[in-house]
C-alpha cells in the first residue's frame, strides 16, 4: 500500500509543480503586456522582488491593464500549486512512514 501512497505523492509534487510554473508564466505574461503598454522610460524590470515591488507592479497593472485577469489566473495556479505540494508531501510522509 505504501508503494502506491509514494507513487501518488510524487505525482501529485510534480502536478504541483507544473502549477508553479503556469502562475510564473502567467506573473510573466502579465508583466510583459504592462511593459508593451508603458513608455519605454518607465518600462518595470526589476533586478529583485519584494513587497515594494509587488506593489508597484500592482498600482502600474492598475493604470495601465484594470481589466486583466492574468494576475487572478496566475493567483488561482499559486494556490493550486501549494495544495497540490502540501498533499503531496503529506501523502509522502505517510507513505514513507508507514
Amino acid at each position: 500500500m505504501h508503494l502506491w501512497a509514494i507513487i501518488a505523492a510524487v505525482v501529485l509534487i510534480v502536478i504541483g509543480y507544473v502549477f508553479l510554473f503556469k502562475a510564473l508564466n502567467e506573473h510573466f505574461e502579465l508583466q510583459h503586456e504592462v511593459n508593451a503598454n508603458l513608455p519605454p522610460d518607465r518600462r518595470f524590470e526589476p533586478l529583485f522582488w519584494w513587497f515594494g515591488t509587488w506593489e508597484k507592479f500592482r498600482e502600474l497593472q492598475r493604470e495601465v491593464l484594470p481589466a486583466s485577469q492574468r494576475l487572478k489566473r496566475s493567483r488561482g495556479f499559486q494556490v493550486m500549486f501549494f495544495v497540490l505540494f502540501v498533499s503531496g508531501v503529506l501523502l509522502l510522509g505517510l507513505g514513507l512512514g508507514k
